[in-house]
């Protein structure tokens, strides 16, 4: 799958109606995903539209935000790495905070040893 990346990369991402096919590049099935509804994305998955990674980012994004709070496993904060991912740019692609919890830290940001 094209653009992976924590940020979106995709060049297309901006263009109106210009968007990869669905499963080939990540940005734009997020762009996608960010714009329905907890049914459709549903649906989408049970026809194997929406991969495993991407629904479980986008129901703990839901559950996290919604007023009903949704079923108590998709609140709790992903491990899978790529679902974190996916979901920090869920919340990002909707200009949401992301929460410190989905935050991943990276080795490369601690202090070598004095």
């Amino acid at each position: 799958m094209l653009h992976t990346e924590e940020l979106p990369t995709c060049p297309i991402l901006g263009a109106p109606d210009n968007y990869h096919f669905e499963g080939h590049c990540e940005d734009c099935d997020i762009k996608t995903l960010s714009r329905l509804n907890l049914g459709q994305v549903e649906d989408r998955y049970h026809d194997g539209r929406t991969g495993q990674g991407q629904f479980e980012a986008y129901m703990h994004v839901w559950a996290t935000l919604s007023p009903h709070k949704g079923r108590a496993e998709w609140r709790e904060t992903p491990k899978d790495p790529d679902v974190r991912r996916i979901a920090r740019k869920l919340l990002a692609a909707r200009h949401f905070e992301i929460p410190a919890d989905l935050i991943d830290v990276q080795p490369a940001s601690f202090r070598p040893a004095a």
